[in-house]
């Protein structure tokens, strides 16, 4: 695999993925799933941009220390923990999104064990926030943030090897062997994320490329599924 710091390429842009399930939340729980993406947006970025993996590791170390804490204790002045210090859930249990995406930082080609981290730090934060919108019973919407996890990590590895790798990771968990449960109506921009990621894995393409990608998400975002 060709890269210096990680498995990952360019620098996030505006997704157009998420911005399509977004639009397909409620005016009062958007705020979560705005505040959600933007921590990972965070925790991407500190990645990506790192010149140095050692700068990458302590701008992830810091978020971490956040997330074990009492969001009491958090700093002023940091707008992003300021909302998700508003959550009604358990934020500690974002840490492990934070161990996931260090996970990456090993050097050598991408790991199964590094892959799958990355996807379970994803479906605790993606528990959280459903916890966040009152919705912590079943179903879970953890399949859906494990599909959608390993499907962004596929579309920005440095690499067609590494790509291929996140799929065999995902391969490895059987997540094509049922479909997502269908989520309740809250969060419905969980549920697009989760049927894109399956059509992208399954077709090996970016998600949302291809005009039938469109239709399913919006299927998905008028029915749930």
């Amino acid at each position: 695999m060709t890269r210096e710091n990680s498995s990952l390429s360019e620098p996030m842009q505006v997704d157009p993925a998420i911005t399509l399930a977004l639009a397909y939340a409620r005016k009062d729980t958007r705020p979560v799933f705005e505040d959600l993406f933007a921590l990972d947006r965070r925790l991407a970025d500190a990645v990506r941009q790192a010149s140095e993996p050692i700068i990458a590791q302590l701008k992830l170390a810091w978020w971490r220390d956040r997330f074990a804490q009492s969001p009491s204790e958090w700093p002023k002045g940091e707008p992003l923990l300021a909302r998700l210090a508003a959550w009604d859930a358990d934020v500690s249990q974002l840490g492990t999104l934070v161990d996931g995406w260090e996970a990456l930082l090993a050097e050598g080609p991408l790991s199964n064990d590094a892959a799958i981290a990355f996807a379970q730090g994803h479906a605790d934060a993606w528990s959280v926030a459903a916890c966040a919108l009152g919705r912590a019973g079943p179903p879970s919407p953890e399949h859906a943030a494990q599909l959608w996890s390993y499907a962004d990590l596929a579309e920005h590895c440095s690499s067609p090897e590494d790509a291929e790798r996140a799929r065999a990771a995902a391969r490895s968990q059987n997540l094509f062997d049922a479909a997502s449960p269908r989520l309740p109506r809250d969060l419905r921009p969980f549920a697009i994320l989760g049927r894109l990621a399956h059509r992208a894995m399954l077709g090996e393409h970016p998600m949302l490329s291809t005009p039938g990608d469109f239709l399913a998400a919006v299927r998905t975002g008028m029915l749930g599924r």
